[in-house]
């Protein structure tokens, strides 16, 4: 059975972008094993969907304020192709590290 995972994907509108780098984490992940589940904000939406719900990391492709100890990495890669590989070790050591 996948491990189950929650990522919240932040961009400057909270629609197109975060919703390209929701669907490229999906894919990038579940080739990993994992279940993923993803939500989509913009960075003034951050602290609402923290409050409500919990998640593994924070993918962002704009500046966002303070992540409340979620992991928080920058998604850039993943939108221009060039450090994919390094967005994946980071994430993935954060949930090895979260035990998962």
């Amino acid at each position: 059975m996948a491990t189950k995972i929650r990522i919240l994907s932040v961009c400057g509108s909270g629609v197109v972008t975060s919703h390209m780098v929701a669907n490229k984490l999906v894919d990038m992940f579940e080739d990993e094993g994992y279940q993923v589940d993803t939500d989509e904000c913009n960075p003034s939406e951050l602290d609402g969907y923290l409050m409500r719900g919990e998640y593994d990391f924070i993918a962002y492709s704009s500046p966002i304020g303070d992540p409340h100890g979620v992991p928080a990495f920058s998604a850039m890669g993943l939108i221009t192709g060039l450090g994919e590989d390094e967005f994946k070790e980071e994430a993935l050591a954060a949930l090895h590290e979260a035990g998962k």
